[in-house]
């Protein structure tokens, strides 16, 4: 499981969008995390597993890896949900 460095934002249904490219990246996104997550979901066919520190915690789940078409850009997005209590 990857673990990411920067802090991120997650929607109120749970959805984070990771925008690979710099001109749309959000602030916190680090380059770091964009290779880290690129290297990831190339090595497990297209998604992987992250834990990632958003606004409300520590949060899990999985990304999957979106190419650039005619009018996407690149970007990595999936749901996350809490880790369980110990």
């Amino acid at each position: 499981m990857l673990t990411l460095q920067g802090k991120y934002h997650v929607a109120q249904n749970k959805r984070l969008t990771i925008f690979a490219e710099p001109r749309a990246q959000q602030a916190g996104t680090l380059d770091e995390d964009i290779q880290a997550l690129r290297e990831a979901c190339e090595a497990a066919g297209g998604c992987c597993d992250v834990h990632v520190l958003t606004q409300h915690g520590l949060m899990r789940g999985t990304l999957t890896e979106k190419k650039p078409k005619k009018f996407n850009l690149w970007q990595f997005e999936g749901h996350l949900s809490f880790p369980p209590r110990a």
